[in-house]
């Protein structure tokens, strides 16, 4: 009886994943909006701001994580 070996790719889907691009995209445009209302901004530059950098910031730390969880992987094995 032949066990199919699992994928890379199926073995991190599987994995239990902690939604920290999520939690830093939302932390970063709770506190750019903190700080615009803080300086008194327009409410449609608090908007454009907040979105671009929750964004970005939450992109980055998504493919760092990911980076990560696949040279863990590799590690591992």
């Amino acid at each position: 009886m032949s066990r199919r070996q699992l994928t890379r790719r199926e073995i991190m889907r599987r994995q239990r994943t902690f939604p920290a691009g999520t939690l830093a995209a939302l932390l970063t445009a709770i506190m750019v909006t903190l700080a615009g209302v803080a300086m008194q901004v327009e409410p449609i530059t608090i908007l454009t701001r907040a979105l671009v950098s929750s964004l970005v910031v939450g992109s980055i730390v998504s493919v760092g994580v990911g980076v990560i969880r696949l040279a863990d992987a590799d590690y591992k094995n």
